[in-house]
């Protein structure tokens, strides 16, 4: 899935939310969840989680954390 990095602006396919472009990098999940990205969007990849904020009605940022 991804090769051993992701980075602010890249699309990646996820389980739940089909494609979604990561607009944050993080250096723990801890760290996301800090910032408020804490909705699960099942993204399977050994290095890096993807997780997704609610901005508003049916709108979402996306961030990714290394594992």
């Amino acid at each position: 899935m991804s090769k051993n990095t992701l980075k602010k602006g890249q699309y990646v396919l996820t389980p739940r939310f089909c494609t979604v472009k990561i607009d944050k990098v993080f250096r723990s999940q801890e760290n996301a969840a800090k910032a408020g990205y804490t909705e699960p969007t099942h993204y399977k990849d050994y290095d890096f989680g993807v997780v997704g904020k609610s901005i508003g009605i049916n709108r979402m940022t996306f961030a990714a954390y290394r594992k």
